[in-house]
């Protein structure tokens, strides 16, 4: 689950304790979800403290330059890609999911995809 955010998007910060959920969910580190959150161009310090604030433990990159941005395609934020093991990627969800239930949703659609 590759998503991409920003501390000043509204969004984005609404779904932050949604994705924390999932990356808690045994169910699914027991099938190897990986969740990395791109932040687009903001400072480290900015950054940590965000995640510190909230509680946040998964694993957040740098794009300081917005070069993954760019070859994500990145138009808006949030942006969630689900791509599998393979490097394939399944489905993409542009907007902030509403609950741990819609990522839980989303991951299963892309995995049924696969199979």
């Amino acid at each position: 689950m590759l998503n991409f955010w920003a501390t000043g998007c509204p969004p984005c910060r609404t779904e932050m304790p949604f994705i924390q959920e999932v990356f808690e969910d045994e169910e699914w580190r027991g099938q190897g979800l990986v969740i990395l959150a791109i932040n687009l161009g903001e400072p480290h310090s900015t950054v940590k403290k965000f995640m510190e604030d909230n509680g946040l433990s998964f694993t957040v990159l740098l794009d300081s330059e917005l070069d993954v941005a760019e070859i994500y395609n990145v138009s808006y934020i949030p942006l969630t890609y689900f791509i599998d093991k393979n490097g394939i990627m399944k489905d993409r969800k542009i907007g902030a999911f509403a609950d741990k239930a819609d990522i839980d949703w989303a991951l299963l659609n892309s995995i049924m995809e696969g199979e």
